[in-house]
Formats: C-alpha cells, sequence, structure tokens
C-alpha cells in the first residue's frame, strides 16, 4: 500500500472523529429549537469533509453541495414532493424574497427555509476552518475545547441533558488528540512509517480510550460540590421565562393550561396520600376547547350541581361491570380547593358539614364549608371500578355517535395544519369502530419514534400549533404532549374526546387493613385522554410512553374463564402473605435458632459461596443456551393449556417473540399475511399461514374458538421448534 493512500486512511479516521464531534453541537441545538432532520445536517458536514479528503477539485464539491442544500431546503420545508424542477423553483424564489428582506434590515421576518440555508452555509465554513486547523498545523485542541465549553454552558445553563453527549466527547477528544500527536510524531521522521507501524501505534490509543471511558461509566460519582446556579440567577431576573412555556418550571398540577409545553423540573414534593384496594389514576377535571396552545373549557360559567347518594360523581357506565364497591381514603398536604377521585366515584364524604358540589362542564368536584369554598385535609371517595364490555366496544361504530351531541367534543381550531388531519386518516382509516380508532391512535405513540422527556422538551415558535409541532417536528415531550396530540388526532377521526387532568398512581409505601397506601408527589401530576364510546360512555385511554393505563382499568372480556384465572392468580398472590404472617408469632419465639444459624453460616461462608458461584454459572449457562431448551419448554406447556382464545392469542404472541429472536421480525408496516408468506418462503411449508388466518378469525372475526384446532396446535409447535436452530 502507498504511503499516499496510508495518509488518507489515517487522515480519513480523524475526519470521521472530527464530524462525530461536530453532530455533538448539533445535538443541542436541533433538541432545544425544534429544528429537527439532524441526520441531514450531519451528511452535509461529512460531504464538507469528505471532498478534500479525495482532493476533489472545487467545481466538483462545490456544485455537488449547492444542489444537496437546495434538495434539503425543499425536503424538509416544501409541501409535496421534492422533484427537482420544483425544488430549484422553490429555493429561488425563497432565495429572492429573502434577499429583500436583508436589504431593507426586516430580519424579523427571514423565513425558515432561508435560515437553514444561512445555517448550512456556517456549517460550511466551519468546516473548512476545522480542515484548515488540522492540515496546516495538526492541530483540533482549539475546536475540542470550545466544544467542551459549550457543552457544559448548555447542560448548565439550558434543559439539554449532557450527561451522554460529555462522556462521547471526551472519548472522541482524547483519540482526536492523540493521533494528531502520532501524526506529528510521525513528521518528525525521515522516513514515515507505513500502514503496520500506524496500527501499532493507533489500536493501543483506541483500546485504552474506549476501555477508559466504558469503565468510567461503572465507577461511583460524588454529588455537586457547588449547588446548581440556575435558580439563583434566575432569582435576580425579572419575569424569567419567554411567556410562551419555554422557560423551565417545577412539575405539579397547575390551574392554567393555556400555553402548554416548555421543560419542566421535578419535584418530589407529597401532595397527597391515599389508600385504596389497588393504584388509581386520580382525576380532578377535564377540558373540551383546544386552542392550538393549550386547553380552556368552552364554558367560563359552570353550574354547581350537588354530589351524593341521589347523584354520584361519575356517569354510570351504559355497558360494562365494575370489580365492586371500595372507598379510597385520602390524606391532603397540599391546599386544594377540589378533591381527586378515582375512576367510578360515587359519593364523597368529608368533615360535618361539608357540601360537595360538582362543575357540570369540567367535573371538578369543589368542598364547600358555610356555603364557600374549602379546603379540606382529608376525606374519602366511595367508588366502584368500571371494567368496559369488549362487546359493546366492538359495536361502536360511528354511525352509532348520536348527532350534534358532542359537537364540543369534536372541535378543533381553524389553523389546524392539514397534515394533522392527513396522519389522524393515516392512522385509523382501517378501523371501523371509534373504539378500533382510539386505540390505534393510543398504540401510534408506542410504535413510531416517540420519546418520553420533561426536560429537553423544546416549545412551538409563534404561530406553530402545539400538537402539530410535537407530531412532526420533535417527537419529544411528555404527558401535555402525547394527551393533546391524542385527543387532536381522534378528533380529526371524528370520535369525541377531552383532555383529562390529574395525578397517575404514585408510589406504594406500604399496606394496613383497609388497603394499600399511596404517596403522590407534584411528579405525578399527569394528563390523559378520554373518548366517547356510544353505548358505552366515557373512557380513559393512555397515550403517553412509559404509563400504563387509568388506575388499572380492565375490559370485561365476556369471558368466564379469564375471570377465574384472575382470582386464582390473586388467591395464589395473597398465600405467601397469610403464610408469613402465620410464621411471624413462631418467629419471635426463635431467637435463639437463628442466631445459631448465623453462626453455621459464617462457618461455612466458603462453601456457600462457591455453591452460589456454581448456581451463578449454571443460570448464566442456561440463559445463554435457553434458545435450545426453551422452545422445548413452551411446547410442553403449550400441550397441556386449552387452546381457547386469549390462550391462542397468547401464544400467536409468543411465535412472533421466538421468531424475532431466531433472526425474522416483523417490521413496523408489514402485514401479519406477508409477514406469515415471508416465514413459510424461509421454512418451507404453510405453517405460519395456517397459523395468520386462525389468529384473524378469531382477533377481527370476533370468534371465542379456534377453528382446526389440532392442525393449528401442530403449525404452531413446528415453528417453535424450527426456532431452536
Amino acid at each position: 500500500m502507498s504511503q499516499k493512500t496510508v495518509d488518507r486512511l489515517f487522515l480519513g479516521l480523524i475526519y470521521m472523529l472530527v464530524v462525530l464531534l461536530v453532530r455533538e453541537w448539533l445535538l443541542p441545538i436541533t433538541e432545544l429549537t425544534g429544528t429537527g432532520h439532524i441526520t441531514l445536517f450531519v451528511i452535509f458536514v461529512a460531504l464538507c469533509f469528505a471532498f478534500p479528503l479525495f482532493g476533489a477539485p472545487w467545481w466538483v464539491s462545490g456544485p455537488v453541495k449547492l444542489i444537496y442544500a437546495v434538495w434539503f431546503v425543499a425536503h424538509a420545508h416544501m409541501d409535496g414532493p421534492a422533484t427537482p424542477v420544483a425544488s430549484v423553483s422553490f429555493f429561488l424564489s425563497d432565495l429572492v424574497r429573502n434577499a429583500g428582506l436583508l436589504v431593507t434590515g426586516e430580519l424579523g421576518r427571514i423565513t425558515d427555509p432561508f435560515r437553514t440555508v444561512l445555517f448550512l452555509a456556517l456549517l460550511w465554513m466551519a468546516s473548512y476552518l476545522i480542515q484548515y486547523w488540522i492540515n496546516l498545523k495538526m492541530s483540533v485542541l482549539i475546536f475540542y475545547g470550545m466544544t467542551v465549553i459549550f457543552i457544559t454552558v448548555l447542560d448548565t445553563f439550558s434543559p439539554y441533558s449532557a450527561d451522554a453527549a460529555i462522556l462521547r466527547i471526551l472519548v472522541i477528544g482524547f483519540l482526536l488528540l492523540g493521533l494528531t500527536f502520532l501524526a506529528k510524531l510521525a513528521d518528525n521522521q525521515r522516513k514515515r512509517p507505513g500502514l503496520p507501524a500506524f496500527l501499532l501505534m493507533t489500536i493501543p490509543l483506541l483500546v485504552l480510550v474506549t476501555a477508559a471511558g466504558a469503565v468510567s461509566q461503572f465507577l461511583p460519582k460524588s454529588d455537586s460540590a457547588w449547588p446548581d446556579p440556575v435558580p439563583f440567577i434566575k432569582s435576580f431576573a425579572e419575569g424569567a421565562g419567554d411567556g410562551l412555556g419555554r422557560g423551565a418550571g417545577k412539575i405539579g398540577y397547575g390551574e392554567d393550561d393555556t400555553m402548554l409545553g416548555g421543560p419542566f423540573v421535578g419535584d418530589d414534593t407529597v401532595v397527597f396520600e391515599a389508600t385504596a384496594e389497588r393504584g388509581q389514576y386520580w382525576k380532578v377535571e377535564t377540558k373540551d376547547t383546544y386552542t392550538s396552545r393549550g386547553w380552556i373549557h368552552s364554558s367560563e360559567e359552570q353550574e354547581l350541581l350537588p354530589v351524593g347518594e341521589e347523584r354520584p360523581i361519575d356517569e354510570p357506565l351504559l355497558a360494562g361491570t365494575t370489580r365492586g364497591e371500595d372507598t379510597a381514603t385520602l390524606s391532603m398536604q397540599l391546599d386544594f380547593e377540589f378533591i381527586v377521585r378515582p375512576y367510578g366515584s360515587t359519593i364523597p364524604e368529608g368533615p360535618e358539614g361539608t357540601d360537595f358540589l360538582q362543575e357540570a362542564g369540567t367535573g371538578k368536584v369543589i368542598p364547600f364549608v358555610n356555603n364557600a369554598p374549602a379546603v379540606l385535609d382529608a376525606y374519602s371517595v366511595a367508588y366502584e371500578e368500571p371494567a368496559y364490555s369488549l362487546t359493546a366496544l366492538r359495536n361502536t361504530a360511528p354511525d352509532t355517535l348520536p348527532e350534534g351531541e358532542f359537537a364540543q367534543y369534536l372541535q378543533l381550531p381553524d389553523g389546524l395544519p392539514q397534515r394533522v388531519h392527513d396522519l389522524s386518516l393515516e392512522i385509523t382509516g382501517r378501523e371501523e369502530t371509534l373504539y378500533g380508532k382510539a386505540r390505534a391512535v393510543e398504540q401510534y405513540f408506542r410504535q413510531n419514534g416517540f420519546v418520553y422527556d420533561q426536560a429537553n422538551v423544546a416549545s412551538p415558535g409563534a404561530g406553530e400549533d402545539f400538537a402539530d409541532h410535537f407530531l412532526f417536528e420533535t417527537k419529544r415531550g411528555y404527558c401535555d404532549h402525547f394527551s393533546t396530540s391524542m385527543v387532536v388526532l381522534l378528533r380529526s377521526a371524528g370520535v369525541p374526546a377531552r383532555w383529562v387532568k390529574g395525578f397517575n398512581e404514585g408510589e406504594e409505601i406500604g399496606r394496613n387493613d383497609a388497603g394499600r397506601q399511596f404517596e403522590v408527589t407534584n411528579n405525578n401530576a399527569h394528563s390523559w385522554v378520554e373518548a366517547y364510546m356510544p353505548g358505552v360512555g366515557w373512557m380513559p385511554f393512555e397515550p403517553t410512553i412509559g404509563f400504563d393505563g387509568a388506575g388499572g382499568i380492565d375490559y370485561d372480556l365476556d369471558l368466564e374463564e379469564m375471570t377465574e384465572e384472575e382470582t386464582q392468580e390473586m388467591d395464589e398472590a395473597a398465600k405467601p402473605e397469610k403464610a408469613e404472617k402465620e410464621k411471624t408469632p413462631a418467629a419471635s419465639k426463635g431467637e435463639g435458632f437463628w442466631k445459631s444459624l448465623g453462626g453455621r453460616i459464617a462457618e461455612n461462608s466458603r462453601a456457600i459461596y462457591m455453591g452460589l458461584a456454581v448456581l451463578a454459572a449454571a443460570a448464566l449457562a442456561a440463559f445463554l443456551l435457553r434458545d435450545k431448551w426453551l422452545p422445548r419448554v413452551m411446547v410442553a406447556r403449550f400441550r397441556k393449556r386449552e387452546l381457547d382464545r386469549e390462550g391462542f392469542e397468547r401464544a400467536y404472541g409468543r411465535l412472533l417473540g421466538r421468531l424475532r429472536r431466531y433472526g425474522l421480525p416483523k417490521e413496523d408496516g408489514k402485514t401479519l399475511s406477508a409477514y406469515a408468506r415471508e416465514v413459510d418462503a424461509h421454512f418451507g411449508g404453510s405453517d405460519m399461514r395456517r397459523l395468520t388466518e386462525a389468529y384473524e378469525s378469531v382477533v377481527y372475526g370476533g370468534r371465542d374458538t379456534v377453528l382446526h384446532e389440532q392442525a393449528v396446535r401442530e403449525s404452531w409447535e413446528n415453528l417453535i421448534n424450527r426456532t431452536t436452530g
């Protein structure tokens, strides 16, 4: 290999690391400004380094970069396909328009496409300057130092969290410093070293820096020596924040929802403690009018209606069952002039002389003492947790929705971008029921690259729609982003929906005779969605990633077998607790026994440790070889179970998991039928198609039994056994 090729490979390695370092500049910029398209920016920077590396003349590299910039701007900002003619026309018209604005000094009116052009030009110049430092002096120290300062300042004074970025920058920077030092050493030699010599010098550096970075992740880290300076600085700034929700605020329940968005900082202040049979979503109120930036209620004056035995808090289900009557007891730590309550609430009860009135529109329940709103330290709420009938939900066709009754829950702002409506149609167009549409939207956020984040959250600019900005620009946010966007998508699909505020379950802190005890803090403030299902009533949905649903609300599948299984599981879960309680008195009498047992353990600690090591090795071996023995266990258990609807759905899901581990994953967007043909083409035969046809007839045809059960069992076992290869 020629010396020129060796030098080019070495320089290419340095340029690749520099591009990765430039990416660390782009990450916070795109996150904090909501710019997006970071991959396209990185590709542009890579082009700026690739052309000089291969010695391309300016009359080749310049036009290629210009063509890429034109396509980039058109792709990012132009509606419709970015064809060559349309892209050039769009680019030139925007350039002429903004040239006039630059001449007149109206910089505030510069368009977003032209801002993108200016940013690409800045990246072009920065890349040229970095190449100058490397080619002339073989030094990246200045650029590396500026990167460290830039990232650390953003990490301290902005919502951007640079925990992972700092480690990446240190590893990349040390590699760059080491490689440039090796290059300087080579330049001082009369005869430049060849490729083997360069590898001998480079590989140890790569291994050492990478290993040091990996080890640093596992080492203990001390707390900050100085307190966070941001709150101190903000305390001297009047009106911190820009009024658009961009200023970082403390998380918690707030009354004003007109301007959503912006980062939040956590707050573990306890709001209330509750005792209930199981975890609940604690509801406060709903709002029905979306303004494109937040939520209000259509009626400013709310009619107050008494609640109690004659009029329950929550409307009863039109179809479904309940889990039986129960009571939640709450002890408040913060002062609220309203109560929080679980789903299915019927009767509130407070101190003597307390009356409870409910706002007819929002559903908020307000305690009154001596005819004035009051703050209660403690109260209880009787409730009957609902279980929704799947049979009724499958009959929620759009034509069953009463006309005109839910107009306020289908409201959308006039300026809502068309692409939101198009996305709603894309998600829900194939669903025939309102319930199916709601479930499709709920699942959409879990499968399309959305990220739950409270800190690195960009706010939409002036004139931008909050939901549109989240759905298409950032895909990063917290519950307000997910819940608002789901309501907007549902309303676009013709499903009545409203925005719900309250708290999630909180953290279980103990148990007593009255039930499980939960501690709910400001960090548990939450929002979710309710959609109206004809013949069923208002039903909660949870679109936010990482949250399981409204208070453990279950679906009544109209299958007695499932109810029996759930009852058996609850009984089995209770047995260990009962046995533990029965053993407690005996244990208290046998302190001498436990002391002697502790002595025996100490005497035989070496043998115990060796036994634990053998068990750990056996467990590791079993884990590594699980693809050999686990399918056989699955087949043995499958043969003993009844193949009812629930069992077949679970077995089909486990088969998909095994195929994914085998190396045949189902790609997003691919239909089950197409996937079945792919699997059968790989293994031969028609087992997957037989299973898929049976699965679709059960799930979509509403069957409770599996047709041709024996053939389906054989096909399932055949495919499971194939995955052991």
